[in-house]
C-alpha cells in the first residue's frame, strides 16, 4: 500500500496495553484501535449486530463487549465470540512509525463453506435463533457434510425480537428482518425445508418423522423447536382482530389490522405485551394494557422497576387496567370490546394477546427425551440419547457436574431468551464437532420501549431481595437481584457498562454479596 493511502490517526503513546480508543477516518467511518500486549489491532468501531459503537463498550481479558446487546468479539482476531452478532469484525491495516499510528485499507470479514467431503448429516429441527446459529456455526467449525434445517415457517431464520418492536411500527417486510439472505444458505449449502413440521422423533435411530409422513435420518439431530405463544382460555379469542404475536405472519396480520384500528387492547404486561403496546402507540393508536399484576414485570424485575415501565408508558399516552383478568372478548364476527373480571369493558377493534410462551415439544411425546415439559441436556447440549441434542427454549440445561452455563451451583435452567438460544446454537455446533468446552455465560436479555432500553444479565427467578444503585424513577439505575444474600442478576437502564462488568463476574461464577454490591466494583477488585 502506498504511503498516501495511510492516514495518521493517533500517537503510539495514546494507546496502552489492554486498552482501546476510537479514531475517525471520516465523518461516516470510525476505527477502534486495540492494543494487546505489544500488538496493535484496528477494527471497525461498530458491532456487527445493529451497529452500536464498540468504543462505548468494555475490553476484558482480550474480549471486546458491545455496550448495547452484550455481543462479544476477540480483540486479537476480530472473531465473533458471542451473539447476537453474527459476523466477525472488519479489519483495517495498521502500522506504527516514529511514535505515530497510521490506518490503511479495510478488509471485510467473510467465511466460506469448508472444503472437503464429509458423509455425515446434521438435521436441525427448527429455524429460529438456536437452529439458525447451529447451522452457521457448524460451517464455521469446519463441518463439510450435509445440513438440513426443518422449519414450519415459510422462510429461514429471522430476527424474532423485531416483531414486537420495529416491525409493528414500520413497513418492514420479511426480507428486512431475515438474519441472512437466501443466497447465504445456498452458498453455505444449508438445506432449508420450510413449511414442514416434525411430528415424531426416534431418538435411538436419530430419525425424525415429518408432517407429510416422510422421514429424515441423520448422524446428529438438533432439536430447536423453540416456543409458541400461550393461548388465553376465554371466550372470543377466535374473533377477527384478535391476535397472538409469535411469527412474522402474526406480526403482519396485526400490522394490517392496525391500519384500520383505533382502539387497541393488549392483554399481558410482560415483554411481548409492553413492546407491542409501545410500538402500536407509536402509530397513533389508543392503547390499553391489561394484566393481573399490579405493575408490569412485577415478578420478574420487582415493583419499582415495573412502576418505572408503567410511568414511561403512561407518559406516552398508554392506559393501564391492572390487577384484574379478562373474562371474555366480545363481538360478532370481529372484536368490539374486552370485558375484564372486575366488570370494566374496554372498547377494542384490535386485541394483542401476550400472556407468555410454552415450549414446542408435543412431537417428542414417547421419545424418552421429555421431562416435565422440557428436554434435559448437559452443558454441551447433549440429551440422554447419544447424537441427539436440544437447544433454545425447549432445553433445560445443567444439573450435573458439567452443567456449565455460568452456573456454579449446577442448577438446571430453562431460559426463554433470544441471545441464550443463539449461544446454545453456537455451543451445540462445537459439541458436534468435538469441542468440549463448558457453556459458561450469564443469560442476557434486553427490551426496548419508547427509545428506552432495559438490559438484564443473570438468572434470578427466585430472588429474595433487590438492591438499587441510582434513581429508578428517573430511569438511570442498576438493580441487583439477590438469593441467599448472593447476587444472581443485574438489571439496568442507563448503566449498561457497569452491568456488563457485573455480568463478567457472574460469568465467572463469582459470589458477590449485597454489601459488596453496595460498595461497588472496586470493592471486589473488578
Amino acid at each position: 500500500m502506498a504511503d498516501n493511502e495511510w492516514k495518521e490517526v493517533a500517537k503510539t503513546d495514546d494507546i496502552e496495553s489492554g486498552a482501546f480508543t476510537s479514531v475517525e477516518l471520516s465523518e461516516e467511518e470510525s476505527v477502534l484501535l486495540v492494543r494487546q500486549g505489544t500488538e496493535l489491532h484496528a477494527w471497525e468501531d461498530s458491532c456487527t449486530h445493529v451497529g452500536c459503537p464498540l468504543s462505548f463498550g468494555h475490553l476484558a481479558d482480550g474480549v471486546l463487549i458491545c455496550p448495547c446487546h452484550n455481543a462479544r468479539f476477540d480483540a486479537t482476531t476480530g472473531a465473533m465470540m458471542s451473539p447476537p452478532a453474527l459476523d466477525d469484525l472488519a479489519r483495517y491495516d495498521v502500522r506504527e512509525e516514529d511514535g505515530r499510528v497510521y490506518v490503511g485499507g479495510r478488509h471485510e470479514a467473510t467465511f466460506k463453506k469448508p472444503q472437503g467431503h464429509d458423509k455425515r448429516t446434521v438435521a436441525i429441527i427448527g429455524g429460529g435463533a438456536a437452529g439458525g446459529m447451529a447451522a452457521e456455526q457448524l460451517r464455521r467449525e469446519g463441518f463439510a457434510g450435509r445440513i438440513v434445517m426443518v422449519t414450519p415457517e415459510e422462510q429461514g431464520p429471522y430476527d424474532r425480537p423485531l416483531l414486537s418492536k420495529f416491525y409493528l411500527a414500520s413497513d418492514m417486510g420479511p426480507e428486512d428482518i431475515a438474519l441472512r439472505p437466501a443466497s447465504f444458505y445456498e452458498k453455505m449449502e444449508i438445506e432449508l425445508w420450510t413449511g414442514r413440521r416434525a411430528t415424531a422423533v426416534d431418538a435411538g435411530a436419530k430419525r425424525v418423522t415429518l408432517d407429510d409422513g416422510s422421514e429424515l435420518t441423520a448422524d446428529a439431530v438438533v432439536l430447536a423447536t423453540g416456543s409458541r405463544a400461550k393461548a388465553l382460555p376465554v371466550p372470543g379469542v377466535d374473533l377477527g382482530g384478535v391476535h397472538m404475536l409469535r411469527s412474522v405472519g402474526d406480526a403482519a396480520a396485526i400490522r394490517a389490522d392496525a391500519a384500520e384500528a383505533q382502539n387497541v387492547v393488549v392483554i399481558g404486561a410482560s415483554f411481548i405485551g409492553t413492546e407491542a403496546a409501545a410500538y402500536l402507540r407509536g402509530r397513533g393508536l389508543d392503547v390499553t394494557v391489561t394484566a393481573p399484576e399490579s405493575v408490569p414485570f412485577e415478578k420478574a424485575f420487582g415493583p419499582e422497576v415495573g412502576a418505572r415501565f408503567e410511568s414511561m408508558h403512561r407518559d406516552q399516552g398508554v392506559a393501564f387496567e391492572l390487577g384484574t383478568g379478562v373474562s371474555r372478548i366480545r363481538g360478532s364476527k370481529r372484536v368490539e370490546s374486552v370485558e375484564l373480571a372486575n366488570g370494566t369493558v374496554l372498547p377494542a377493534d384490535l386485541v394483542v394477546i401476550g400472556v407468555g410462551a410454552e415450549p414446542v415439544v408435543d412431537y417428542l411425546e414417547g421419545s424418552g427425551l421429555l421431562e416435565d415439559g422440557a428436554v434435559p441436556v448437559d452443558g454441551f447440549m447433549q440429551t440422554g440419547s447419544p447424537g441427539v441434542y436440544a437447544v433454545g427454549d425447549i432445553a433445560r440445561v445443567g444439573g450435573g457436574s458439567d452443567s456449565g452455563a455460568g452456573n456454579s451451583t449446577g442448577e438446571a435452567k430453562r431460559v426463554e431468551h433470544w441471545v441464550v438460544a443463539q449461544r446454545h446454537g453456537r455451543q451445540v455446533a462445537r459439541s458436534i464437532m468435538g469441542t468440549r468446552e463448558p457453556l459458561e455465560f450469564a443469560p442476557f436479555f434486553w427490551t426496548r420501549q419508547f427509545e428506552t432500553s432495559f438490559g438484564y444479565i443473570g438468572y434470578a427467578p427466585r430472588y429474595e431481595e433487590i438492591r438499587y444503585k441510582g434513581d429508578v424513577a428517573a430511569g438511570k439505575f442498576l438493580a441487583g437481584y439477590f438469593e441467599n444474600g448472593i447476587l444472581k442478576a443485574v438489571g439496568t437502564i442507563g448503566k449498561g457498562k457497569t452491568a456488563v462488568r457485573y455480568g463478567l463476574l457472574l460469568d465467572a461464577g463469582r459470589e458477590i454479596t449485597a454489601e459488596q454490591f453496595e460498595a461497588g466494583l472496586s470493592s471486589i477488585g473488578a
